[in-house]
Order: structure tokens, then sequence, then C-alpha cells
């Protein structure tokens, strides 16, 4: 049940069914008790006025009256203009049902005051979106738009609720700060075991996963998603892979993981916009279903560009001192990243400046102490944190750090770790102009 998609509650709410097809009556009946509603039926419109009369003496009238657009006698839309032409009743939300759908249908019922048109068949979830949506605020006076089929979508679109698994702070903001730029929000975790807790609590309809965290990474977070007998509400959920490696071997571990698709970092604003399109539209429609089978996912993952991530092991002597100010800072591609948002861009700014101190303080103390694959995990965060927000020549020497981790090579992490602490310097120094 979409339960909690839209802000209000449809339990306890009494509605009214106007309809002349039994069938019809009886689906919407166990649709609207399923969902906590008190219903009544009504087959003519005559019959209907009368319900609603009664509800209104007893002191307990109906909020919304469902009706259908073809009837014999009184149709939907005369039934809607007799509810508004009657003092006592015109209160009561409207919501036509049609299997007839005709040009000037929405005008001319807008008009009258219905609040809600949706054409038969009607899937649950439209069906209750739609009720939230003119329950939450859009009465008989209201002067919000119609809703219909399509503004409906569009509503549960920008109500999804998106849960991101992400460890680094300043991959959060960027994501969050794009993510807000296209009117969503998101909840935040750190790690896979957390995405698990807060997916075991809410039925999100989508999340996007990095792949390497601590604790519980993306990829053992994802298969136990699957894993039909874990404690997450929908084993179905669309999973989104955010990862900084572009190897065709990568991209085979996402999708045998059981994850839907995959962002490569630093996420481009228009990447993430299509990619959220595609699987919210998809989870909306019901087309494509999100994979249930960890081995075999529903669609495959869209190939990535396999030369992005450079494997050769960069020595010193490859990675010279920046001579272009853009290659330590390049303020107008990070705006256009934010999508023009300048408070935004500096907001993160900001929240960079004052977490990857303590990083290279972390990263530092590992490479001293020899912890060989930590410290390239380390180097990893700061090279996605350098990248998110365009401060490249600290990426290149993060990067550099990652691959000598890999290769378990010490003394190549203890010569690279004094050009990324000047690079950082350096780029602290721009960014505080």
């Amino acid at each position: 049940m979409p339960a909690g998609r839209l802000p209000a509650s449809i339990n306890g709410v009494r509605i009214l069914i106007v309809d002349d097809n039994a069938t019809n009556r009886e689906i919407l009946r166990l649709q609207f008790t399923a969902w906590g509603a008190r219903s009544d039926e009504a087959a003519d419109g005559r019959t209907g006025l009368g319900l609603m009369h009664q509800a209104m003496t007893a002191g307990d009238p109906y909020a919304v009256a469902v009706l259908d657009m073809q009837m014999p006698g009184m149709d939907g839309e005369t039934l809607g203009r007799a509810i508004r032409a009657d003092r006592a009743l015109r209160g009561t939300r409207l919501l036509m049902l049609t299997s007839l759908g005709q040009r000037g249908d929405v005008t001319r019922l807008e008009k009258i005051g219905f609040a809600a048109y949706l054409t038969k068949p009607v899937r649950q979830s439209e069906l209750f979106d739609s009720l939230a949506a003119v329950l939450s605020g859009q009465t008989a006076h209201s002067k919000k738009p119609m809703l219909t089929r399509h503004k409906v979508r569009e509503l549960r679109r920008t109500n999804a609720r998106i849960l991101l698994a992400e460890d680094n702070i300043t991959n959060q903001q960027v994501a969050l700060g794009i993510l807000k730029k296209l009117g969503l929000r998101a909840d935040v975790v750190a790690n896979g075991a957390e995405a698990l807790k807060a997916l075991e609590q809410i039925p999100y309809d989508l999340v996007l996963m990095d792949v390497q965290m601590p604790e519980m990474d993306g990829l053992e977070a994802t298969r136990q998603i699957r894993d039909p007998e874990s404690a997450v509400r929908d084993h179905t959920v669309p999973v989104i892979a955010m990862t900084a490696h572009a190897m065709a071997g990568d991209r085979e571990k996402c999708r045998k993981a059981g994850m839907n698709d995959y962002l490569s970092k630093p996420v481009a604003p228009e990447a993430l916009a299509g990619t959220l399109e595609k699987w919210l539209k998809a989870e909306a429609e019901a087309e494509p279903e999100s994979n249930t089978d960890a081995e075999d996912p529903a669609a495959p993952l869209p190939k990535p560009d396999e030369t992005s991530e450079p494997n050769a092991l960069p020595k010193p002597e490859e990675l010279p001192e920046p001579d272009d100010p853009l290659e330590i800072f390049d303020r107008s591609a990070f705006i256009h990243r934010m999508m023009g948002d300048e408070d935004l861009a500096d907001m993160i700014i900001t929240g960079f400046l004052e977490d990857i101190p303590g990083q290279i303080t972390i990263l530092r103390d590992l490479v001293q102490q020899n912890q060989v694959q930590q410290a390239r995990a380390q180097a990893h965060k700061i090279k996605g944190a350098a990248a998110n927000i365009t401060a490249m020549a600290l990426h290149d020497s993060a990067l550099a750090m990652e691959n000598a981790g890999n290769t378990g090579d010490v003394t190549q992490l203890n010569r690279l770790l004094p050009q990324l602490e000047s690079r950082f310097s350096q780029l602290r120094e721009v960014l505080n102009r």
C-alpha cells in the first residue's frame, strides 16, 4: 500500500462512491476499506445526494465524493454541479472517474469545482495519491489546478522518498544539493548497515548507494536488500550504484549484487536527473519492474566509460605542481555542477574546508602506521570529495595514493603524502579568497 507517500491520511475518512456499475462500486469499496477509509455506495446521482444530506444531518459528512462520469439520468458532471449548488454540500471534495475522457473535460470540470479527474482503469497508487493530495489541501475553494493522471505522476515523483547511502560528507552535501535543485529530498545514512536499518523502517522509492563504504559496502547492502529473508520492507526497491570506478568488472559486480543502474562519480546533475526520471517513472508506472533476483537484474546496467579511471600507478614526477589555477579549483565548473546556485556552492565549500583537514590527518596516521588498505580507502574518500568540488590537483594526488595503496606500495604512499598536503594548502588558500 502506498501509504506515506503524501502527508494526508486516508484512514478514517468518509467517502461516497456514486457509480451505476455494481462491480466498479465493489472494487472501490474494497480498496477504500483496505486503506482504512469508511465508504458508502450509491447507484445513481439522486440516491447519492440523499446519502450526502443524511450524512450532513447526522454530523458525519462525506469528505470526498468519487463520481462516475457516465451514468444514466444524472451523470457525474451534473451531479457535481448539483453538489456545488447546494450550500450544505459544496464543501465536499469531488473526484471524477471516467472511461471516456474527452478534450475539454479538465477545463470544464475544474470550473465546476472538481479537485481531481482520473481516467479508467485507475491504478491503486494513482487513486491513493489523488485522494491524499485532495485531502491534504485541495478543498472546494482551492485555487490549485485540478489533479489529472499526469499531474499525479509528477506529484509522486516530487514526493518520492529517496535514501542516500554515502559516507563522505562533501559527497553527501553535493548529492543533496543537486537533489534539492531537482525538487527532491533524501534521507542520508553513512554505510550499508545503516541503509538496511532505514529500509526496514521506511518504504523508500529509490536508493542511491555508494559502493565503497565502511562497515558494510554498497554491494553487500544491496545483496541483503534483494534477499527475501531480510527485514527490509521492499526487496525490489530500485538501487542505483554510485562509484568512482568505471571498469567493466566493477559494473558486473554491481549487476550481480542486484543493483539496477550505475552513476559514475563525480555525479553530474544531468546524469542524476536522467537516472531518477527513469527509475522513479518506472516505479510510478510499474515498468520496468525493479529486479527481484540478485543474479539476474531486470534491466542491465548501462555501459560506463571504461577509460575514465586510470589504472597506471602515477609516480611523483608525473604529478607536477599545477600551473593552471583551474587545476587547483575551477569555480565556474563547480557552480555549473550546482546548477548555478552560488549560495549552495559556497555552503559545500565551507563544509569541505571544515572536513578535509581531519581526513588528511587520518590518512597521515594510517600511512605512518603502514596501514596500507585503510590508507587506500581514506585516499579514495579524499579523492571523491575533491572531484565533487572540481579540485582536480588534489584529486590527482589522492588518486595516486589510492593506486599506491592498491599495489601495497608503502614507499610510494610516503612519497605522495607531502604532495597531497601541499596541494590541499594551495586549494585552501584559493578557496579562502
